[in-house]
């Protein structure tokens, strides 16, 4: 019999294919399947969600550097998309579930391991689905790059504000002060000088 490498048990069985039939094998993969659909359920759904604006957020390393399991790829998936500062919620998830080469690891993974098959479709994403959300998120993006131009601008008008009525404190300040000062500096014989009033 030929020894058999079993990816998801992480371990070689050299009862052949016979290994994939046992009950640890058959738990395990319930267990990867069961993670990797509930994490396509939470894809679809956040595209799915009316305000895809909150998609867009600022990009936290600790909490936008997350990653999923892909048991069918075999590799870790970033979850969320980046886009220079900011981080897309669930747009890496989206983009590898709805990929070719997911969708060809899908079928292998699922040839190999005999798991049922009305299962996998809930592992992948139409490529429809996906064009509508990378669609709903351009949108969501620009929105929020006109947010943080008008709030900018917005900061910068507060600011010449700001300095303008500091301008008209210094120079009412300075009207006030100016016929009360006379001159300070008399010479005085023998080449230096002397302060006068001040």
């Amino acid at each position: 019999m030929a020894v058999l490498y079993c990816r998801l048990c992480r371990r070689s069985a050299f009862t052949g294919r016979r290994h994939r039939y046992s009950a640890g094998h058959r738990r395990r993969l319930q267990e990867a399947l069961t993670q990797l659909q509930e994490a396509t359920a939470a894809a679809r759904a956040a595209a799915a969600a009316a305000d895809v604006a909150s998609a867009v957020q600022r990009y936290d390393p600790a909490e936008h550097d997350g990653r999923v399991w892909c048991p069918c790829c075999g590799r870790g998936v970033r979850r969320d998309g980046r886009r220079g500062g900011l981080a897309l919620l669930q747009a890496g998830l989206m983009r590898h579930l709805a990929g070719p080469e997911h969708r060809r690891e899908t079928a292998r993974f699922w040839r190999e391991n005999r798991a049922e098959a009305t299962l996998r479709e809930r592992c992948l994403v139409p490529a429809e689905e996906y064009e509508r959300f990378a669609q709903a998120l351009e949108r969501a993006l620009a929105e929020h790059q006109r947010r943080e131009e008008e709030r900018i601008l917005q900061m910068a008008a507060d600011i010449r504000e700001a300095e303008r009525r500091q301008r008209e404190t210094v120079q009412a300040a300075l009207q006030v002060g100016e016929p009360t000062t006379q001159s300070s500096f008399e010479p005085v014989a023998g080449g230096g000088c002397s302060f006068g009033n001040i």
